[in-house]
């Protein structure tokens, strides 16, 4: 009887152990499978001859039928400027607000042989903001290859900002230069930084860089000086032209 119930017990304990070990060893699986964040999504699409067209979502999840909608699209303007477009990166955003009406937004960015071009646009549908941001995209190609069709020489660039310096307009120091129009931070706000972007900064002329001003989404454009390897800055002034800052 003793042995018999001995046999009983020991069965029993060997099953729990069979059963602890089985259930710890899913676990396991689980903890260390891959998990893909909802909010970020990360789709690429090859397209012959081009370098690929990266295509990020947030808050929203990137379809096959969608990234096949934004290559179409965008491969039909790039197609025109193949030569000079090494880089192209497409960021989908909805935002899930009632109270934003425009909530989905596709932000798309150019490298343009060494220089940045931007476009974003907003609307209720994002294919409808896929075909306005392609629109765009393609107005501002265009325009850029207008301008280097033009081949205008530093010089010109430097007379047209010279002619928005009147007579009577008081020289600025260059800190005054550098700070001007700065717009006052009230107090209590929140300071810390909610965005950081890091890209490759292949040099440019200064020239370049105030063309640049006219293709992105920002009143200034950061860029490393060719003949010198500085990192340098032109910005839009308020009383207009364009200045430029780099260290001494």
């Amino acid at each position: 009887m003793k042995i018999t119930m001995f046999i009983n017990i020991l069965c029993t304990l060997t099953a729990a152990s069979a059963f602890t070990i089985s259930k710890h060893s899913r676990f396991a699986t689980r903890s260390v499978a891959p998990r893909r964040s909802r909010s970020m999504i990360t789709a690429m699409s090859s397209i012959p001859d081009r370098q690929p067209i990266i295509v990020t979502g947030n808050n929203v999840e990137v379809t096959p039928a969608m990234l096949e909608y934004v290559n179409k699209k965008l491969d039909k303007v790039l197609d025109k400027h193949r030569q000079v477009v090494t880089k192209c990166d497409v960021h989908l955003t909805v935002v899930h607000n009632p109270r934003v009406k425009e909530s989905h937004r596709a932000e798309v960015t150019l490298a343009v042989k060494g220089l940045v071009m931007r476009t974003s646009e907003d609307s209720e549908n994002m294919y409808a903001t896929i075909d306005a941001v392609a629109d765009s995209l393609a107005r501002k190609l265009r325009k850029f290859k207008e301008r280097k069709d033009k081949k205008q020489s530093s010089s010109a660039i430097r007379d047209a900002d010279a002619l928005n310096l009147s007579e009577d307009e008081e020289v600025e120091s260059p800190e005054e230069d550098a700070f001007a129009g700065a717009v006052e931070i009230p107090r209590f706000v929140d300071m810390s930084i909610v965005k950081q972007k890091s890209f490759n900064m292949e040099p440019i002329t200064v020239e370049d860089a105030v063309l640049c001003l006219e293709y992105i989404d920002h009143d200034f454009y950061v860029f490393r000086n060719k003949e010198t390897g500085e990192v340098n800055v032109v910005y839009k002034r308020n009383s207009g032209g364009v200045g430029h800052i780099e260290p001494e």
